[in-house]
């Protein structure tokens, strides 16, 4: 068989939808994301990340170093953003093929939500790891479609859940997302069984915990041969102080609450929710019970109980499961970041939607509304994907003119020598740098600074040393602590008052704060992990 007679037979196998959620996901995720992928725009995490091993054993994310390799551990927004959209968009085309959706419109759509959503614009101000977790997502995705295909492929489904687990945790909520709504497709499905539905419903519960299990074990090697402990980040350090189950209710109650404000109430904590979301949403939710209520009435599956019991069981669990970070992680509340499962609920009205595509009731009315509810949805998630740049990129102009006037007056110092070690004690005041547009509000968190990228002390470091090249060697911490204890450092001014860069006992001193601030525990053991 020749080369193109097996691309077109291989091409024949993959399904119009699926061709459409692909390349829709593709197309609409460079159209979204252009501007990440055409700068370079650091957050404080991004400092040092210039080229990064990326060796997060210590995090419990013992994959993210292979997966890493991919992009040479180098930050390359062009090739980061190539390699992530590849990943998303065979995401996509499995998802919609997980999820039944045969209409190219709807599959296309899909792609597009997959692509748009804000949590991955979040995704992409930590570029240096972006590439590494949409591979998480295809794994996440592709294991449960494996999952499905036969002992074999339930194997291989455990293996890749594992290994998109060990990227990065949190996207087994998309796993268990997709499958609250693989189930929920199969009850709607006039041709399943109920001993079929019960037994996918147990294959796949059995898949996430083995998943996990393999996860968690793959785990413990790595920290017993790297001789390490995870690190107090998020609650990982207190995972092996034991699970407190008696938390459980009101962890659960607490996913509910966060689903609802993510979804429905504008300003509302690790959220970029705005009136006009809240109101996306609200349609959302009325199309989809429009389609629901049509499937179970046009096919009359009303009269097997176990199929709406079923249904509403699905729907009631599909919060928890989006949000099912909160629950694996109760000591620390999910970041709008760690939130891209949330995007299986946009997935659910196109889902339900294409259940329904072709009913006469609904062809000439719900269905448009569904295509015009996801038009106006991607505009918002372009517009919100779009002021989380501008307002990284602001902070980094902000940023890069407070640390050049920095610079220019440590070298401006009588006395400074090239090479001269630097003791700049304090991180950049924010009062010094305010960002003055408001709506840039809506998508405030501290991944997404609104002044500076120099947080702490050490940022400081990071960016005269990596951003601007600069040979300014961060001190280790006795000597800041000697400097900052001195008589000499304490009868300076604040900068950038007249007298606080000054040249003390062969080193330029710059006095930024009252007292230098020692590093914690964790910073010092996240800078020398491996």
């Amino acid at each position: 068989m020749s080369i193109d007679a097996l691309g077109r037979r291989l091409w024949q196998k993959i399904g119009p939808a699926q061709r459409a959620a692909f390349f829709s996901c593709l197309i609409a995720g460079y159209l979204v994301h252009l501007y990440a992928f055409a700068n370079l725009i650091p957050n404080s995490d991004g400092l040092s990340r210039m080229f990064d091993l990326q060796q997060m054993t210590v995090s419990g994310r013992w994959f993210l170093h292979y997966a890493s390799a991919l992009n040479g551990f180098t930050q390359m927004p062009a090739v980061i953003g190539l390699l992530s959209l590849v990943f998303l968009g065979l995401a996509a085309a499995l998802a919609v093929d997980l999820l039944s959706i045969r209409s190219r419109v709807l599959g296309g759509l899909a792609g597009a939500v997959m692509a748009a959503f804000p949590a991955l614009g979040y995704t992409y101000l930590y570029m240096f790891t972006a590439s590494a977790y949409a591979l998480a997502i295809l794994l996440a995705v592709l294991s449960l479609w494996l999952a499905r295909r036969g002992r074999l492929g339930w194997v291989l489904g455990v293996a890749a859940l594992a290994l998109s687990m060990g990227t990065y945790q949190v996207y087994v909520t998309l796993s268990i997302s997709l499958a609250l709504l693989v189930i929920l497709n199969e009850l709607l499905n006039p041709e399943s069984t109920f001993k079929g539905t019960l037994g996918l419903g147990l294959r796949l519960m059995a898949y996430l915990a083995a998943g996990a299990a393999l996860y968690y074990g793959v785990l413990l090697i790595f920290l017993e041969v790297k001789d390490l402990e995870l690190l107090d980040y998020l609650g990982m350090s207190a995972v092996s102080g034991g699970y407190p189950f008696a938390k459980l209710p009101g962890l659960a109650l607490d996913c509910y609450k966060q689903v609802a404000a993510f979804f429905f109430r504008p300003g509302s904590a690790n959220s970029f929710t705005t009136g006009p979301m809240a109101a996306l949403d609200g349609a959302a939710m009325a199309l989809g019970l429009v389609c629901f209520f049509a499937q179970m009435s046009s096919r009359g599956l009303w009269k097997e109980l176990w199929r709406p019991l079923g249904a509403l069981a699905m729907a009631a669990l599909l919060p928890l499961g989006m949000d099912f970070g909160q629950i694996l992680s109760p000591w620390s509340a999910p970041t709008p970041m760690m939130k891209y499962s949330f995007v299986a609920a946009y997935l659910a009205v196109l889902m339900l939607a294409g259940l329904v595509d072709g009913l006469p009731s609904l062809s000439r009315g719900a269905l448009p509304l569904t295509a015009l509810w996801a038009a106006a949805l991607l505009l918002f998630c372009l517009n919100t994907n779009n002021l989380l740049y501008t307002a990284a990129q602001q902070a980094h102009r902000a940023t890069e003119s407070y640390a050049t006037r920095l610079l220019a007056r440590i070298e401006a110092c009588p006395g400074y020598e090239p090479g001269m070690e630097a003791a700049i004690v304090g991180a950049v005041p924010p009062e010094h740098l305010q960002s003055q547009v408001d709506s840039l509000l809506q998508v405030d968190h501290y991944s997404v600074p609104q002044d500076s990228v120099l947080p702490l002390n050490k940022h400081i470091y990071y960016y005269l040393s990596q951003w601007l090249n600069a040979p300014v060697g961060e001190l280790g911490e006795e000597a800041m602590k000697a400097v900052s204890s001195s008589p000499e450092f304490q009868a300076m001014p604040l900068y950038p008052r007249a007298g606080s860069v000054q040249v003390l006992d062969g080193r330029v001193v710059v006095r930024m704060a009252e007292a230098y601030t020692p590093k914690s525990d964790y910073e010092i053991a996240y800078e020398n992990r491996r």
